[in-house]
């Protein structure tokens, strides 16, 4: 009863240290792109900015049940070409995918007004 008790611990220490391990490989890598981000040009990092605003209001769209259809298709299209290197193409959908979103959020609002008038 001992033996497998114990060797259930160690079955477990093991496989912690293997995650251990394999966290510390990929984090190393992740530390690579992190650099890679770090040096994206000043025209790049204001894209991602762009697309950063819109995922942070395409988020809040979404918790208030207006999201627009095609908001996170620009967003994934904007990412994509960003990491192309096209980064006039990434500006424009990153922009619309960020008007969208605000759109969304005023369409919310008056959505409020509309039924809050109706039924007072």
């Amino acid at each position: 009863m001992k033996f497998t008790k114990y060797a259930k611990y160690l079955g477990v220490a093991a496989l912690a240290m293997g995650l251990v391990t394999g966290c510390q490989t990929t984090e190393s890598s992740s530390a690579g792109s992190s650099a890679t981000e770090k040096t994206l040009s000043a025209n790049d990092q204001k894209v991602q900015n762009i697309i950063n605003d819109a995922k942070a209001k395409l988020k809040v769209a979404v918790a208030d049940g207006y999201a627009w259809r095609d908001t996170g298709k620009f967003i994934k299209q904007a990412e994509k070409a960003l990491a192309e290197g096209d980064t006039a193409k990434a500006t424009s959908l990153a922009t619309k995918a960020l008007q969208q979103s605000e759109m969304a959020k005023k369409q919310s609002a008056e959505q409020d007004k509309a039924v809050a008038a109706r039924f007072k």
